[in-house]
């Protein structure tokens, strides 16, 4: 018996519409970069993480650099 450890599909399904949509919205747009999407995530983080500021970063090393560079 194969039992699955994460099941990805199961989870992408009911909100596959939403984020093909955003994705699209934001290709045809161009704004890859501090695009307004950037702003509404960092604001919605900061809210849910109960935190005056968020930084998004590109990757986990960008994310890393930063904190170093913050001590």
């Amino acid at each position: 018996m194969n039992v699955p450890l994460l099941d990805l599909r199961a989870q992408y399904a009911p909100l596959q519409a939403a984020i093909e949509s955003a994705v699209v919205k934001v290709l045809r747009e161009g704004r890859y970069v501090l695009g307004p999407e950037v702003g509404e995530l960092e604001t919605a983080l900061a809210r849910y993480l109960g935190v005056n500021h968020v930084v998004t970063c590109a990757s986990g090393s960008d994310a890393l650099l930063l904190a170093l560079m913050a001590l």
